[in-house]
């Protein structure tokens, strides 16, 4: 079985504040404690109000702005969190 995900290009020259929803596969979603720094961290940033994040199985997903998104790799992966892969889901409108 073929698994499909469509995603939008992230354009890297968008400077808009417009917030996207934006998906981050991390590693180790499966134990409570790597959620849990996730949820910490995020809420300390305050880069992110609280009901701009969604934790997901594989994930989190995060309604922030295009340029937003190298500062949230740079603090989650500065406190040894595992990303695998950044993107947009594709939603026509």
């Amino acid at each position: 079985m073929n698994k499909i995900l469509l995603i939008s290009r992230i354009n890297t020259e968008d400077y808009a504040e417009e917030k996207k929803k934006v998906f981050f596969t991390i590693g180790g979603m499966n134990m409570s404690s790597i959620e849990n720094k996730i949820i910490d961290i995020l809420k300390k940033s305050e880069l992110i109000e609280s009901d701009d994040l969604l934790i997901k199985y594989n994930g989190i997903e995060l309604n922030i702005s295009t340029q937003k998104i190298p500062q949230v790799i740079k603090l989650l992966s500065g406190e040894d969190i595992e990303i695998y892969s950044v993107f947009q889901l594709y939603s026509p409108e």
